[in-house]
């Protein structure tokens, strides 16, 4: 017997059941598309449900039953069709043959405000404009502001730009409103400002990910030089979090050893390079360009993870950029302390030929330049 997993388990194994059921037939069943999006009070016609052999071929799975989770968010009725009731995101199963799987369906106000980075780590004198994002169910023209900061010793707040300029090491909150002169939104956000003395210290992250999974997560930052097989540096940047039932880490590797702040590209690399047997060709220990990925393990045995690996377009291998935006002498017992952030696309490997797989992964961090003598894969 072949065991079939919900290929969404692992984007919300920290909230809901995935069922892991065996079929004779050894086909898996697929609701499509795995992500779409509706607006509150609106409808979406039923998924397309269907069996898929190991041939790619499709099947007619027989009755389906529908659930959600949470019914908060979206409803579900007995045809399968999704009705948006609240600002969120829900996972929609249908269980059919034996198996139950399942898609994201993201649920969105008529205007809608999303904050990039809900935390941004700086050090002091970085400035950054705040990334958000506008969804509206009617195209209208809008007007955006922020709120002064109210502690400006910390960091000051550009009202109408949204740009943030870090003074000394401290907290505080900032908040973005956006109207189209009928709605209006508003959303929190939080900015620390740190002061790295020494690369004993640890570093702090915060990232998100926009896709078929969604994360908005902070967690324990550092960066590395180490050696390569021929005994030059490479760069590493590692920012992991254990929390809600997975392990999450992003790793941003680069060819040559960091010197100075500057922006560098992220290329893509594929699942046969990540994977290869053959040592000088090894993405970690001996890199032939800056790459990425993203993955989330879950800590329950049995339950599948997301990898995701840094993917350009069609027309160019560059996936995305990391942007050291300080490089300073660490106060105590030498080293260096970096500030910076970084962007970019990566492919789901679950997922590896659905456009729907292509996830957006976006950081902040204030980390630790540390060296280490030996490549650890």
């Amino acid at each position: 017997m072949k065991r079939h997993l919900f290929a969404l388990c692992g984007a919300v194994a920290a909230t809901f059941a995935c069922v892991n059921t065996e079929t004779p037939q050894q086909q898996l069943l697929v609701v499509d598309p795995v992500l779409d999006s509706v607006f509150v009070g609106d409808t979406l016609a039923p998924r397309s449900v269907y069996l898929r052999d190991g041939s790619g071929g499709h099947h007619d799975p027989g009755p389906v039953s529908w659930s959600i989770n949470p019914s908060t968010v979206a409803t579900v009725d007995a045809a399968g069709r999704v009705a948006g009731k609240a600002k969120g995101s829900a996972v929609v199963f249908a269980t059919a043959a034996g198996v139950t799987s399942g898609a994201i369906v993201v649920v969105s106000r008529p205007l809608e405000l999303t904050l990039l980075l809900d935390t941004l780590f700086l050090m002091p004198d970085d400035t950054i404009t705040v990334p958000f994002a506008i969804a509206q169910k009617t195209p209208a023209a809008t007007t955006v502001r922020f709120d002064s900061s109210k502690v400006s010793n910390v960091y000051t707040m550009d009202t109408i730009t949204g740009k943030i300029t870090a003074h000394e090491a401290g907290e505080g909150r900032y908040v973005a409103r956006v109207s189209d002169g009928t709605n209006s939104v508003s959303d929190t956000g939080g900015v620390v400002i740190l002061s790295l003395t020494d690369t004993s210290t640890n570093g702090r992250f915060y990232m998100t990910a926009f896709g078929t999974a969604i994360r908005h997560q902070s967690g324990i930052a550092e960066a590395a030089h180490y050696q390569k097989l021929n005994q030059k540096l490479a760069f590493r940047l590692i920012d992991t979090l254990t929390a809600n039932g997975s392990t999450e880490a992003i790793l941003i590797t680069l060819r040559d050893s960091l010197l100075a702040a500057g922006t560098f590209e992220i290329d893509s690399i594929s699942p046969q390079e990540v994977t290869t047997q053959v040592n000088q060709q090894n993405p970690y220990c001996n890199p032939q360009r800056p790459w990425a990925y993203w993955a989330s393990t879950p800590t329950t045995a049995g339950v599948p993870g997301i990898v995701a690996l840094s993917h350009g377009t069609a027309s160019s291998a560059v996936a995305g950029y990391l942007s050291i935006t300080q490089y300073t002498p660490a106060l105590v017992g030498g080293g260096s302390i970096l500030s910076g952030r970084y962007l970019f696309q990566a492919q789901r490997l679950d997922l590896y030929a659905d456009p729907l797989g292509l996830e957006t992964i976006r950081g902040i961090f204030v980390v630790p330049l540390r060296m280490r003598s030996v490549c650890q894969n």
